[in-house]
């Protein structure tokens, strides 16, 4: 399969540092991708998002496993297991998804990281649903979610203090078509326009406090069995790319 990935991050006003992380695992039957949010709260959630990301990675590029719903969940609770003492008083969000051949895109997710879908320049669609206390006893859409307080509050992430199975989603993708993981900075606080404007690489100045804002589009360009990557050339430092054949291809704007 053919794919191009874009990837925009904006560091937000609420911390030293942008706590959102993305990454791509390649391997010659499909790519892993992930998009995480470290939390604001704990001190050190941004590295705990980073770690995540290059455990789950390197895992997928040299596994021998078939990478399903069960192999992975099980790999994210031995990260766990490992990074729970490391970083006692942090958080993070994922969403992951896995592409191989032309089956549907298995997609992990755990917190309010969302995956939507886009077909040229329809407005995003969104696939899933955040694990906020806004939403936890009714299925309300996302801009309602987005409107709410209470939405800070998750109710499933990546912590310390027990693990937390993800939901699991098959999602089916047709060439030409776009999937788009994003961090709550992006689909709960940018209209549409400023969406649009982030994903063409556009990035607008934070007015006030704002949260670290970040979104990976995932294009699928054809169905050959052979993996091509490109990888827009901003990638940012807090973007992780891994396996023997991740030789992405830059691709110019």
């Amino acid at each position: 399969m053919e794919m191009e990935l874009d990837w925009r991050s904006q560091q937000g006003t609420k911390t030293g540092g942008n706590r959102d992380y993305g990454g791509a695992g390649i391997r010659p039957d499909g790519v892993l991708c992930l998009l995480l949010d470290g939390s604001t709260s704990g001190p050190k959630s941004g590295e705990l998002a980073g770690q995540i990301a290059r455990d789950v990675i390197d895992w997928y590029v040299a596994t021998a496993e078939d990478v399903t719903a069960e192999t992975l969940t099980a790999q994210l609770r031995q990260i766990h297991g490992s990074l729970s003492k490391r970083f006692p008083r942090d958080t993070a969000s994922y969403v992951i998804v896995c592409l191989a051949g032309t089956g549907p895109a298995l997609v992990l997710h755990a917190g309010d990281c969302l995956l939507g879908r886009q077909v040229g320049k329809s407005p995003l669609q969104w696939l899933i649903r955040p694990h906020t206390l806004a939403n936890v006893i009714d299925d309300i859409p996302v801009a309602e979610i987005a409107e709410s307080y209470v939405r800070h509050r998750l109710t499933r992430s990546f912590r310390a203090r027990e693990f937390m199975l993800p939901d699991v989603t098959e999602i089916n993708v047709e060439q030409g078509s776009s999937l788009v993981a994003a961090t709550d900075g992006f689909w709960a606080e940018l209209n549409s326009e400023e969406q649009a404007m982030l994903m063409r690489g556009q990035i607008s100045p934070m007015i006030g406090e704002a949260d670290d804002r970040s979104v990976l589009t995932i294009r699928l360009l054809d169905n050959e069995q052979r993996v091509k990557l490109h990888l827009n050339e901003d990638r940012l430092e807090n973007f992780y790319i891994g396996g023997p054949s991740a030789q992405s291809e830059p691709r110019t704007k």
